[in-house]
């Protein structure tokens, strides 16, 4: 067995003090391996950067000579050694639903973040071992007792993180025989009736798309499952997956049984989805996960735009929320797609490629799109050709049952060409051009859009945008205490032809200091060119943007038709639980 130990030491200083322990009897050299990233966010973390005083003894405490040969792993010389005693201090500073952190009221932990290992020891068991303050509790989904976790090997071990603390709150329901976990770590005041209601109606319909009670056969991958939650005095919304549970960083506290409640929902439902899609259904190139380099997939829209697609619609059709929640929900998606432009140059299935090259960030402008915003659309797309071409009969649900009792149950990965094939098996119908238009390619989305709404009785429409710099002048602004600094600039609109660039500040507006909002004080002369005094790198410049009477930004929404047909009827019906009837 590998045995590691964290030990919860001088917390303001934020290092943690790990032990790990490896069996090296009869080999003369090993190579020691750190993470390189973790899985649920696929690019490279790089955790080596945060160790310090690295040292290597074997089990009479010698020294042993190692050296390192990449930025984050070691050659070790361990010819007489019968064991490789490995100390180190780990920089636990950053809190986020994926890092690692410790303070003076908690120990919270990724172990993918900070535990050494040996590339060919990875199946065999581990043990950590906490030493942490006798009135701490601890969450975490692995199996643990007297402050030790054990594990069946080291796939499961870093894939389960832990909050130890002596001020957890927790709470537990069950559904199916399967029970739930929800613990807080933070300043959080919860109404606990309201939670474990709604989060039982999510939880029970997930469950039982993956589960087939005439076969008798339940869906959900592990026993027990822990929802661990951070709760920050600041605005924050992150969640991470992992298959026995899931870490969301939320906040600020005092709002997220109010303005926050939504996003706790949706945060909630998307992640306890992962526990099928991504970790257990997993994209081939990922079975198993090697943690030392970049696991590179074109399935992310798949793994997270399945997930987006569907964490949404289990809210609406479980009932704990309603049509015109999840309405606004897949108009943020389309918004979201139509002002990216960079969807006429990169496909969604590059764009999950590229995660690895520049991560979660904005990036370069109109380079790529988002796997989790245009793999919702295409899951979306998705389903409704699928319950169209089956006449109901079948679902994006039957497509992700499939891939789970089939591939991840069975200990295989999945490749594209299965997803595809499962998608045209089920709808009856061929998927090969949207495979190669839409996801492969970058042609418009708009008549695959309208085919899937129209099959449920709507279709898509465009608004004005009632923001006069979007709108005349063809640009979003962050506002900074005042001043408005350009963000995004729509192609061959006013402010393009202008010559404005990203991060340009907007000083005046025909000669109007900015002393309201942009908008206000572009409004008078909304008819007019519009004369521009920016600053740009310390310089002041005049820049004239013409009036060129296009409506730039538009808003879109989802309408219903006005005769929906029957068979839109049943469709809406079988897909969101809702009577289109009642919809306006």
């Amino acid at each position: 067995m590998i045995k590691y130990k964290i030990t919860y030491q001088q917390p303001t200083k934020q290092y943690l003090s790990i032990d790990a322990i490896f069996d090296c009897e009869n080999q003369s050299e090993i190579v020691l391996q750190f993470p390189a990233w973790r899985p649920g966010r696929y690019e490279l973390g790089n955790f080596a950067k945060n160790i310090k005083n690295f040292t290597i003894h074997d089990e009479n405490n010698k020294k042993l000579l190692f050296e390192k040969v990449k930025k984050d792993s070691w050659l070790v010389k361990c010819e007489k050694a019968k064991q490789l005693v490995v100390t180190y201090l780990y920089y636990a500073h950053e809190i986020n639903a994926g890092s690692s952190y410790m303070d003076d009221v908690q120990l919270y932990v990724n172990p993918v973040n900070c535990l050494v290992y040996i590339e060919s020891e990875q199946n065999k068991p581990c043990s950590l071992e906490l030493n942490i303050p006798d009135n701490f509790k601890i969450a975490c989904g692995a199996t643990h007792q007297n402050n030790i976790i054990t594990c069946e090997d080291f796939h499961v071990l870093v894939d389960s993180p832990f909050i130890a603390s002596a001020s957890l709150q927790t709470r537990t329901y069950e559904i199916l025989s399967y029970k739930f976990h929800i613990w807080f770590q933070g300043d959080v005041v919860v109404d606990w009736n309201k939670v474990i209601s709604d989060f039982e109606k999510f939880t029970k319909i997930q469950i039982e798309k993956f589960s087939n009670r005439r076969k008798k056969k339940l869906g959900f991958p592990v026993k027990e499952y822990h929802f661990l939650y951070q709760i920050l005095p600041y605005k924050t919304y992150h969640g991470v997956e992992h298959k026995s549970g899931t870490v969301i960083a939320l906040g600020p506290g005092n709002e997220l049984m109010t303005e926050r409640y939504d996003d706790f929902l949706g945060v909630s439902s998307h992640e306890l989805y992962h526990a099928w899609n991504i970790k257990s259904i997993r994209p081939k190139e990922m079975y198993p996960y090697d943690y030392s380099k970049e696991n590179y997939s074109y399935l992310g829209y798949v793994a997270e735009g399945v997930t987006t697609y569907l964490g949404d619609v289990f809210l609406a059709e479980s009932n704990v929320k309603d049509f015109e929640w999840y309405r606004s929900e897949i108009e943020k998606l389309l918004q979201k797609h139509f002002d990216n432009f960079a969807r006429f140059n990169y496909s969604v299935a590059e764009s999950s490629w590229d995660t690895w090259l520049d991560g979660y960030v904005k990036g370069t402008p109109e380079r790529k799109v988002s796997i989790y915003n245009e793999g919702a659309l295409l899951a979306f797309v998705a389903d409704m050709k699928i319950r169209q071409g089956s006449n109901n009969k079948a679902s994006i649900h039957d497509v992700m049952y499939t891939l789970y009792h089939e591939y991840a149950l069975k200990n295989k990965g999945y490749t594209e060409e299965d997803y595809i094939k499962l998608c045209s098996q089920y709808s009856g119908e061929d998927f090969g051009e949207i495979f190669r238009n839409q996801i492969h390619g970058t042609l418009p989305f708009e008549s695959i859009l309208a085919e899937a709404f129209e099959t449920i009785g709507f279709y898509l429409d465009m608004e004005l945008n009632p923001s006069h710099s979007k709108r005349i002048l063809g640009i979003k602004t962050v506002e900074v205490d005042g001043n408005y600094f350009i963000q995004d600039i729509y192609p061959g609109g006013s402010a393009e032809i202008g010559e404005l660039m990203i991060g340009d500040q907007i000083l005046q507006v025909n000669s109007t200091p900015i002393s309201k909002t942009l908008d206000e004080t572009i409004a008078p002369f909304k008819d007019l060119p519009l004369e521009l005094k920016i600053m740009r790198m310390g310089r002041e410049l005049n820049i004239t943007c013409p009036n060129t009477n296009r409506s730039i930004y538009p808003i879109y929404k989802i309408k219903k038709i006005k005769i929906p047909s029957n068979v839109n009827k049943r469709t809406f019906k079988s897909w969101i639980g809702y009577n289109l009837d009642e919809i306006k």
